[in-house]
């Protein structure tokens, strides 16, 4: 089984240089990240588990690989959103059943500038997920 890396630390130039990057892009680097550390970001309201974005007529939760692109998103109208770690083991137990019951869809990796991210189902997030999943074992 491959070594899992715990901590992500993610450096300003490559911060700046994803950021640029097409939601495919961001969307296979946070798999990838995701995939490495077994652990995903995600930002949390006042009044609800988990904050969810409305774009037309979806329901949208926004996951990130890191801490750092969590909070970049915090900012102007969502500055009183928080961000949050999720194991991968929360995100089975717990988060996927929210998802389910709520009727959303995954927005991997929005941005200040571009909020609508790569928008995927969960079968196809957790699909994706778990053929990098699968090199490490």
């Amino acid at each position: 089984m491959g070594r899992k890396i715990t901590n992500l630390k993610v450096s300003t130039e490559e911060i700046k240089a994803l950021l640029q990057c097409k939601p495919e892009v961001r969307y296979q680097y946070t798999l990838k990240r995701i995939a490495d550390t077994e652990r995903m970001w995600t930002v949390v309201g006042s009044k609800a588990p988990f904050a969810v974005l409305n774009y037309e007529d979806k329901r949208l939760l926004p996951v990130w690989s890191s801490k750092e692109y969590a909070q970049a998103f915090c900012i102007n109208d969502r500055a009183k959103f928080k961000s949050i770690a999720i194991t991968l083991n929360n995100f089975e137990e717990y988060v996927i059943d929210f998802i389910c019951n709520e009727e959303l869809l995954i927005n991997v990796f929005p941005t200040e500038k571009e909020p609508i991210g790569k928008i995927v189902s969960l079968n196809k997030f957790a699909e994706d997920l778990s053929i990098l999943l699968k090199e490490y074992e």
